[in-house]
């Protein structure tokens, strides 16, 4: 949340160099540079690392080397997250690369490595710094080495061609705040089913609301992540339905949070929950047609 990450860097303080334990098969994580402590608790932080595209910061990152991990034989086999994680981690930017371009060679779906692998590495970076075992230095570049992978997968493997045109997509979160991994990786399935794509985030509500104005879009779709501002996603829910060009909008609403407040769909004014970012593509679909039916 653009709360959270706007927090100041103050009163770095000195932290023990303890020893990091070192990984079953010999991996271990890079020794943290440094770490601060903001008013907030570490729950909240990891959540805010596992969920949200983290700014840009400067960093002088000092991390260790690994070997190349190999790609299973079989596609189907368990992805090493917690091998891979280290290499995202490294001081060798390319060997992650290089790993996720192995399991496509090795015949691995494009939406297993979003779901197994790269949603998994960004959980596991969290936790780590939960655990204190790695600072917001190395988690920050982990997160954004995750999404140049993801960005990366999305622009050379997108939709084939022929692939039939499903609709017009806005996916965001509520303005002002920080775009979420979870919301890249949801983009990239509706534009491999052949969603035109349009994503946020909007430095304000006017901002949202003269796009949707202006552009047609069948479906809205919001990146719930805590419940922090439920009352400011309701009024820009309201809004998007009063100002939108398309006059039978559909708003999809989805977030790890929402798997245990199903209630707030409702409440909110969302027509849909989605609670599997590679369902949500088939979900919005589904919700065209009903909303056609309906009028």
């Amino acid at each position: 949340m653009t709360d959270r990450n706007e927090l100041s860097i103050q009163n770095v303080t000195e932290m023990d160099r303890t020893s990091i334990p070192s990984d079953p098969l010999g991996f271990s994580a890079p020794e943290p540079i440094w770490r601060y402590r903001p008013p907030i608790s570490g729950s909240g932080i990891a959540h805010t690392i596992r969920t949200q595209m983290l700014p840009q910061v400067g960093f002088a990152l000092r991390s260790m080397s690994f070997p190349n991990i190999p790609a299973p034989a079989d596609p189907a086999a368990p992805f090493e997250v917690q091998q891979f994680t280290f290499l995202v981690l490294g001081a060798d930017e390319s060997a992650a690369f290089a790993y996720v371009e192995s399991l496509i060679a090795r015949g691995a779906p494009t939406d297993l490595i979003f779901l197994n692998l790269l949603a998994p590495a960004a959980q596991r970076l969290g936790e780590m710094w939960e655990d204190d075992t790695t600072d917001f230095a190395n988690v920050t570049l982990g997160v954004s080495r995750l999404q140049r992978i993801l960005r990366h997968l999305g622009e050379k493997y997108s939709a084939a061609e022929g692939v039939q045109r499903s609709g017009a997509a806005l996916l965001t979160t509520i303005p002002g705040e920080q775009h979420s991994f979870g919301l890249a990786m949801v983009a990239e399935f509706f534009r491999h089913d052949g969603w035109d794509i349009c994503t946020g985030p909007f430095a304000s509500h006017r901002e949202m609301s003269s796009l949707v104005a202006e552009r047609w879009f069948d479906v809205v779709g919001f990146s719930v992540t805590s419940d922090r501002r439920l009352d400011d996603l309701k009024r820009n829910i309201h809004d998007v339905r009063r100002q939108s060009r398309n006059r039978r909008i559909g708003i999809i609403i989805g977030g790890p949070m929402l798997v245990h407040r199903p209630e707030l769909t409702s409440s909110l004014g969302a027509d849909m929950m989605a609670s599997d970012g590679a369902q949500a593509p088939q979900l919005a679909r589904d919700l065209i047609a009903a909303l056609k039916d309906r009028s």
